[in-house]
């Protein structure tokens, strides 16, 4: 209960209402930043309000272009991954889609890997149509094909490490060193990593991208994204872009993931073991033929692994046998208990899902008669492995059965 001094009003009830002045804040002092709620921003003056703002730099002349807690949770993405700038936007993809519209125009050239996140596939091709920009592919195990791909209009090449759904790790080093040499700017989704186990601008990247959604919210209840760089041109190319689409974050959202940063280190080496534990059971298994997870040295690009990274994320990829068939792998992720249903990882619950690739993906995940059975991506959360494991194992025995009753 706190008591106030009384003082005649001068003016109207809902005239003081909106200009009553807050309390001071001096004395006070807690670990969260406040959430800096705001669409216009006051400004001291005229002189104020007209004078040139730096894009790059804490412009708070509206609230679509930043806040005091927006801007601390890009300076605390920018201190993880050693990033001198970062912009927080509305997701993933829309990080990715921003580093595409800054480094490419009409006639441009994109090369992405062949094992990218699916969207960024289809935002290939949608810049492909609607705005001449042309793009192809490499095969992330074979850095010749970079080589031989990047063509005079290169200007980005894109990475991830390692590829969505089948987790092969290229030689980034490699990659880097061509893009570079040939003068185009280079990205990475670095999402598995979370920005501890893969440090992009050691290496020289140009970009790189964070989906928030995952580990750092940690708690499956945001859509965020961040572009981190060093690279001051670049990033300034990236900003102005930002601002001509009207692109802008809820400052509640920023706390929340402002509080997920608190324990990311905590729950990444958690679940990355608990992952390490599951993963070595399911290789136990007779209906698994292979379990895709860098830590194993059967995964392609194992070597790059070792070499890059200094830990690893919690979601991996299973190859079922080449005589189970898709309808088989739905049965047994749905007969899970603790697994839900669902995309994404980082979150606190486990999830699973039945994955479809195209077949020339599958030319380095074939057993010796070539073939490769369904693969089912598992992402675990912060239950007990045993638990996970006899899950998973119950409902492998049940697909085993009903294979060689």
């Amino acid at each position: 209960m706190s008591t106030f001094k009384h003082k005649p009003s001068t003016h109207g009830p809902s005239t003081e209402i909106v200009h009553s002045k807050p309390v001071s804040a001096k004395g006070f002092s807690a670990l969260p930043v406040p959430v800096y709620r705001g669409s216009s921003t006051f400004f001291e003056n005229t002189a104020a309000q007209r004078a040139t703002v730096n894009p790059i730099g804490l412009d708070y002349s509206y609230g679509l272009h930043g806040n005091p807690t927006q801007y601390t949770l890009a300076k605390k993405l920018a201190e993880i991954e050693g990033a001198t700038h970062t912009l927080v936007c509305p997701s993933g993809l829309t990080a990715i889609a921003l580093v595409a519209q800054a480094c490419l125009k009409s006639g441009d050239h994109w090369l992405i890997p062949e094992n990218v996140y699916g969207p960024v596939q289809a935002l290939a091709r949608s810049l492909h149509a609607d705005y001449g920009v042309e793009f192809s592919e490499y095969d992330p195990c074979d850095v010749d094909t970079v080589a031989s791909a990047l063509q005079s209009n290169t200007k980005l090449v894109w990475t991830e490490a390692p590829g969505s759904l089948t987790f092969e790790v290229p030689d980034l080093q490699a990659i880097v060193s061509l893009a570079k040499a040939h003068g185009a700017r280079t990205g990475i989704d670095n999402t598995w990593a979370a920005g501890i186990a893969y440090k992009p601008f050691e290496h020289g990247f140009d970009f790189s991208v964070q989906a928030l959604t995952k580990y750092q919210c940690g708690h499956a209840d945001v859509l965020m994204g961040a572009v981190l760089s060093n690279n001051t041109k670049a990033f300034a190319d990236l900003e102005r872009r930002n601002r001509i689409l009207g692109l802008g974050v809820s400052p509640a959202d920023c706390d929340l993931i402002l509080r997920g940063l608190l324990t990311l280190p905590l729950r990444y080496q958690r679940q990355a073991e608990s992952g390490l534990v599951v993963a070595k059971a399911l290789k136990q298994h007779p209906a698994v033929a292979r379990v895709l997870h860098p830590e194993f040295p059967e995964c392609p690009g194992h070597a790059f692994y070792k070499r890059d990274f200094n830990g690893f994320a919690s979601v991996f990829s299973v190859i079922l046998n080449a005589e189970y068939t898709d309808e088989q792998a739905c049965a047994i992720i749905d007969r899970l208990e603790l697994f839900k249903i669902a995309y994404s990882w980082g979150g606190p619950e486990s999830l699973g899902l039945v994955v479809n690739i195209p077949d020339s993906r599958k030319r380095h995940l074939a057993d010796a008669n070539g073939q490769c059975g369904p693969i089912l991506r598992l992402a675990i959360g912060l239950e007990d492995s045993a638990d996970l494991i006899a899950d998973l194992m119950q409902a492998l025995d049940a697909a085993t059965e009903s294979q060689h009753p």
